[in-house]
């Protein structure tokens, strides 16, 4: 069986955060997971549990049943950050979503990567000086800001959205692969135990 099946969908695991009242939508805590991730910490379930809890504020234990769904999701997260076919997707609301909500589901999804690599990585960390990570995470910062204006979305719209989120897509696995340890990075059979 496939370890990613029981990942849970968009309206899964906003439906489990809103059983437990979490101020906190399923794309922000997606993206603090995905940004825990791609800065290189592999957390064991009740790490996972406890950051998440402390991000969300809540007095609160999670449920069993949220527990369950936030580690299927960072498995499948893991798996696919790391596949070579970029088969990451951010959990956003899909197209069939009105514009201003999948561009609300992005920004959050945003703030909870920059958050979530921004627990993962200290400051001082060489590894932000190289490249165009800096920059990624400045393109990143500006998405989590952009604010939905209402109204009809044109195709023009749409394309652009479409673009930001490729953008945003490409970025997570791009950060998860500059940050992420390098053992992950060889191939399985230069792996000798």
């Amino acid at each position: 069986m496939h370890p990613a099946a029981n990942a849970p969908s968009l309206p899964e695991l906003n439906q489990l955060l809103q059983d437990l009242q979490l101020n906190c939508s399923a794309p922000e805590i997606h993206g603090v997971m995905t940004g825990l991730l791609a800065g290189g910490v592999r957390f064991n379930r009740q790490q996972l549990v406890k950051m998440l809890e402390a991000h969300t504020e809540t007095d609160q234990a999670f449920d069993d049943n949220l527990v369950a769904a936030l580690w299927q999701l960072q498995l499948k997260s893991l798996e696919t950050l790391g596949a070579s076919d970029l088969d990451f997707k951010p959990l956003v609301p899909d197209d069939d979503a009105a514009l201003s909500e999948r561009l609300e589901g992005l920004a959050d999804w945003c703030q909870g990567l920059l958050a979530g690599f921004g627990l993962a990585v200290r400051g001082d960390d060489l590894r932000l000086r190289e490249g165009d990570i800096q920059e990624t995470l400045q393109d990143l910062v500006h998405i989590a800001n952009v604010s939905s204006e209402g109204g009809a979305a044109n195709e023009e719209d749409e394309q652009d959205f479409m673009e930001i989120y490729e953008f945003v897509r490409l970025a997570a696995i791009h950060l998860f692969e500059e940050m992420s340890p390098t053992e992950e990075h060889r191939p399985a059979h230069e792996q000798l135990h």
